[in-house]
């Protein structure tokens, strides 16, 4: 049985360190594909030299939910023991292709799983929503804010509560309770200083 456990482990290990080696090169690439096309503009419009502005030193724990202030969670949400489940998921939008529309440009990237590994997501989140898809190739979407979090999990609906890279969900993965832990990769943006030569 011992055996067994530790194969799971070790699978999930994998798998998990798979998706972040594949996030972090298809990062590298679309980097790589955005400093080609600034420095297409950049050549086509005769400007002066570009310095570029990248983030360092940014880490997958180093950016929270907190850092976007959009929340769509109702304003009379102030504790999680208020929460109307009927006005949540009314607040929610009604398909994944509407809640990825309502996503900001700047999207970051989430891995989030359940405590015993079974259970894996991964997708983007951004301006109080969210979409992904799970091990199981089901679909998820929701909203985001005030340490609450709610959506539609393959078109049932789902909530709970999330702090400090932990959560908490009724409903999630299609479970009574599940408890797990979440990371975030922010999206790398570039963004050209542009000066004007001086004659």
């Amino acid at each position: 049985m011992r055996k067994k456990i530790v194969i799971s482990m070790a699978v999930v290990s994998l798998l998990l360190i798979g998706i972040m080696a594949t996030s972090v090169l298809a990062s590298d690439l679309t980097l790589k594909n955005n400093l080609k096309a600034s420095n297409m503009a950049l050549a086509t419009a005769e400007l002066a030299p570009t310095k570029l502005s990248v983030p360092v030193n940014v880490s997958p724990n180093s950016i929270t939910v907190k850092d976007f202030p959009t929340s769509v969670i109702p304003e009379n949400v102030k504790d999680v023991q208020e929460i109307d489940l009927d006005n949540l998921r009314d607040t929610v939008p009604k398909t994944y292709e509407d809640t990825d529309a309502r996503l900001s440009s700047l999207r970051t990237r989430f891995l989030l799983y359940t405590n015993d590994g079974k259970n894996i997501m991964w997708g983007t989140v951004g301006n109080g929503h969210f979409v992904g898809i799970d091990n199981q190739g089901k679909r998820c979407w929701g909203i985001y804010g005030k340490g609450v979090f709610a959506g539609f999990y393959d078109g049932e609906f789902f909530w709970g509560r999330y702090r400090s890279g932990n959560w908490k969900a009724e409903g999630l993965f299609g479970l009574n309770h599940s408890v797990g832990k979440y990371v975030l990769f922010p999206t790398v943006d570039i963004t050209p200083a542009i000066t004007a030569s001086n004659p």
